[in-house]
């Protein structure tokens, strides 16, 4: 059956007569798109749709769901894909297309506060330490159209200044504010209520869900839209993570009202066993890893927890009288404050969530210097429970999509989709069950990408298969992939992307072979952020980056600047991850297919998303190349290669030499 046969026949017309306004190009996968968002519409159903790059995903869910007249929350995985929805998509839609009211959401810290900037201002010392403030009140003071938004100034503020202005839930007063007509945050909440199209992130829309609607202001929404849906279960088990640290504890106590209002002796003993708590943390023995999983409970923090409560009892019995509304508001909010931190200690270190939570502590390397913290965290198991209640109950029409979403592995209800790509995976992560949700439709969108003529997939055989640990053989799996990369970089003429599944490799192979290339050399981690990385890539002619997991995806380099693109191994995940650990251990209890129905669908789509590097414009062309022989000895290496894009293969180096000189 043609797409054009699953639609209302009458819109299909009119659908690409929308999507060619502006001068848009013809590109069929986001005319199927357009058509099987409208049909979701039509049927009130969920819609999950996979749409390679250049399918342009954006206006392909937009078109039909502006047409429609539907009120809208579309929600991306972070703030910079959020910016590029409401600043380059949103604006040529209501150029060609019609008139819509939409606005971007960002959480309360990504705002100034003007009670927080005003409070600010009193202290001299301030504008020593931070000159960047008189700019801040400047723009504040005669700039009307300013949003608030700090990501909208023109200059930098430091994060110390910036976490002294910015919105804060725990002393926000809200409607008893004195400044709450100027608010920014109520301004943006305001004109949300009556936009169609309202623009969010995963970790906002997900603490909103948890909340119960408490967060996003309250409005009839007719269609969610989840862009970049691969992150929303790994989104949901972050955004669902209890984390304790130090800083919770220590910006309690430095609280003035607390301060005047706690019993001294009781103010102490939090202190004392805080302190105490701390020191036992940094005690552990974390060996290579950075995070450490615990199933004994910790008396330190259940006795802390404990006095928190007292600590909640005494500032209520002595509250003080005759507060204003906004010291009334604030006081309430600190109560609450209290209560929560104790609740949240009792969730993580009393470890009496067997089957639900994994309990684990957590270093963490933050700043230049490389400071180490610590935190403890209880992470919850299965999202997918909450997802579906949360979620998919509430909304008929959801409108999935990402360009990597169909992955590998058994489809236990359409068992001859098995060693194809299909949802499965993705659906059993984010609660979307077949049992529960039948009409669900799916979609894997055709390339829009000449893959076969303009790529080329390069898995070398004399690699040896990788190896860990240390010894002999490990150094020499290391110089191995060294060598094939240095190779492909000199075939290349630079211009690559050297993607690496741990920091390890990474440092070992840079070491050996980055002095010796005749061309720019970048690698992620020596003190320059990914955006600079990036700028720097683009701007020095044949640079060579050494990447990290955040290089996989979401960077988009177009042309020749990025021509090569190598992986050294099949990225699966670190195995002593307690999140993962635990997830593959119930899974084994359960007599489930671990490895093919979890660990390999996860290796799948983080694979995809970093070959997807390579092709951003039909006019690029260039060299895959996976440095991993398991793709042709294993036997789910049929299966790995069956989801990548349809390029041609080769296990040549006289194959990749002939394909750049070109």
């Amino acid at each position: 059956m043609s797409i054009h046969e699953q639609a209302p026949a009458s819109r299909v017309p009119s659908l690409i007569s929308d999507l060619l306004k502006g001068g848009r190009e013809l590109r069929p996968a986001q005319i199927e798109m357009a058509i099987q968002v409208d049909r979701a519409i039509e049927e009130e159903v969920p819609v999950i749709l996979e749409a390679p790059t250049g399918t342009g995903k954006t206006g392909g869910y937009l078109v039909p769901l502006i047409r429609s007249g539907k009120t809208v929350l579309v929600s991306t995985a972070n703030k910079a894909l959020q910016d590029q929805v409401y600043f380059k998509d949103v604006p040529f839609l209501q150029r060609h297309l019609q008139p819509f009211g939409a606005v971007m959401m960002k959480g309360v810290g990504s705002y100034v506060c003007r009670d927080r900037l005003h409070e600010a201002r009193k202290d001299l010392r301030v504008f020593d330490l931070h000159p960047e403030l008189e700019q801040l009140l400047e723009r504040v003071q005669s700039d009307f159209t300013f949003s608030g938004d700090f990501e909208a100034l023109d200059f930098t503020l430091s994060a110390d200044l910036r976490a002294q202005v910015n919105g804060d839930r725990d002393v926000c007063a809200w409607s008893k504010c004195d400044f709450f007509d100027q608010c920014y945050i109520r301004k943006m909440r305001d004109t949300a209520l009556s936009a169609q199209v309202v623009i969010v992130n995963h970790t906002l829309l997900l603490l909103d869900a948890a909340a119960d609607g408490a967060i996003l202001p309250h409005r009839e929404t007719d269609v969610l839209v989840i862009d970049e849906a691969h992150h929303l279960a790994d989104e949901a088990t972050s955004a669902f993570t209890v984390s304790i640290r130090p800083t919770q504890l220590a910006s309690l106590l430095q609280l003035r009202a607390v301060k005047e209002h706690a019993p001294e002796t009781l103010y102490n003993e939090i202190g004392q066993l805080a302190t105490n708590l701390w020191s036992r943390v940094e005690q552990t023995q974390f060996g290579t890893s950075t995070k450490v999983p615990f199933r004994e409970p910790m008396p330190e923090a259940l006795a802390l927890s404990t006095k928190l409560v007292d600590l909640a009892d005494a500032l209520r019995l002595n509250r003080p009288e005759n507060q204003s509304e906004k010291e009334s508001a604030l006081y309430d909010k600190l109560l609450k404050r209290v209560q929560n931190l104790a609740n949240g200690m009792q969730l993580v270190f009393a470890v009496q969530t067997e089957g639900k939570y994994v309990h684990y502590l957590e270093r963490i390397a933050v700043g230049s210097q490389r400071a180490v913290k610590f935190q403890v965290c209880a992470a919850p198991l299965d999202v997918a429970p909450f997802l579906k209640e949360k979620l998919f109950d509430k909304s008929p029409c959801v409108v999935m999509t990402s360009a990597t979403l169909a992955t590998v592995g058994p489809n236990p209800t359409k068992p001859e989709e098995n060693g194809r790509p299909n949802f499965a995976y993705f659906r059993k992560q984010v609660g979307l069950s077949q049992g529960d949700y039948p009409q669900v439709i799916e979609r894997i969108l055709p390339a829009t990408f000449d893959y076969k003529n303009r790529a080329l997939l390069y898995i070398p055989r004399g690699v040896p298969e990788p190896v860990y640990g240390n010894g002999l053989h490990v150094q020499r799996y290391m110089q191995a992939v060294a060598d094939e990369m240095g190779k492909l970089v000199m075939a290349s003429r630079g211009r690559a992307f050297l993607l690496f599944s741990s920091r390890r490799m990474l440092d070992e192979v840079y070491g050996r072979i980055a002095s010796s290339l005749p061309f720019p050399v970048l690698s992620q981690g020596h003190d320059m952020s990914r955006a600079e990385l990036t700028r720097r890539f683009r701007a020095e002619e044949g640079s060579v980056l050494f990447g990290l997991k955040s290089f996989w995806e979401g960077v988009d380099i177009a042309g020749e600047a990025l021509s090569l693109v190598v992986i050294d191994k099949l990225p699966f995940g670190v195995p002593d991850d307690p999140v993962h650990e635990a997830r593959v251990n119930l899974m084994k209890a359960n007599n489930e297919n671990w490895f093919g129905g979890y660990v390999l669908p996860q290796v799948v789509l983080q694979l995809k998303q970093g070959v997807g590097r390579l092709l951003r414009t039909s006019e690029d062309r260039g060299v895959m190349a996976i440095l991993d022989t398991r793709l042709v000895t294993k036997g789910y290496g049929r299966d790995v290669l069956g989801a990548l894009p349809p390029s041609r293969r080769t296990t040549q180096i006289a194959d990749v030499e002939r394909f750049f000189a070109v």
